[in-house]
C-alpha cells in the first residue's frame, strides 16, 4: 500500500472508530479474514494470558515480570510452542496455519525466517479461535501452550 493510501485509510478508520462505524468493506467470517489480522489478534490474546499466569505466580517484581513474558512471547518460544502443538490441530486450524505462514510480512531481527513464521501460525490461530468465539478449544489450546512455555522454561532455565 503506498503512502498516500494508507494515510487515507488511516483518516477513514479513525472516523469510523471514533464514530462507532464499520468501515465499508465486506465482512468476513474469521477463516476467511487476513491471517496477519488474525495474528494482531492472537499476539494481544497469548500475551495477556501469558501475563495472567505470571502475576498469578506472585512475581512481586515488574520487571522480572516482564522479562520472562517478553520471552515467552517471542517469535523464537511461539514457534518451539507451535512446532509442538501442530499435529493436535483440527483441519480448519491447520488451514488457517498454513494461510499465516505463508503470508507475507516483515521479519524481525530477533527471529529467524521459519521462526517467525512459525509464531505468526500460532498467534493467527488464537486470533481464529477468539474471534470465531470457539471458548473450548481456545481454553484447550491455550492450556497446552502453557504447558509447553513450562516445559521450555524448565529446559531453557534449569
Amino acid at each position: 500500500m503506498k503512502f498516500r493510501q494508507l494515510q487515507a485509510l488511516k483518516k477513514k478508520s479513525y472516523a469510523a472508530f471514533a464514530s462507532g462505524v464499520r468501515l465499508d468493506v465486506p465482512e468476513a467470517e474469521p477463516a476467511q479474514l487476513d491471517p496477519i489480522s488474525l495474528a494482531f489478534v492472537g499476539d494481544a490474546y497469548y500475551a495477556l494470558y501469558m501475563r495472567r499466569h505470571l502475576v498469578g505466580t506472585g512475581i512481586p517484581n515488574v520487571q522480572v515480570l516482564h522479562t520472562l513474558a517478553a520471552e515467552f512471547v517471542s517469535a523464537k518460544v511461539q514457534a518451539i510452542i507451535y512446532r509442538q502443538i501442530k499435529e493436535n490441530l483440527n483441519e480448519e486450524e491447520q488451514a488457517v496455519c498454513q494461510r499465516a505462514r505463508n503470508a507475507y510480512s516483515q521479519t524481525p531481527k530477533s527471529a529467524s525466517v521459519a521462526e517467525y513464521h512459525d509464531s505468526t501460525a500460532l498467534e493467527a490461530l488464537v486470533g481464529f479461535l477468539v474471534l470465531s468465539d470457539q471458548k473450548e478449544r481456545l481454553q484447550a489450546v491455550m492450556e497446552q501452550i502453557y504447558t509447553h512455555t513450562q516445559e521450555y522454561c524448565r529446559m531453557a532455565h534449569p
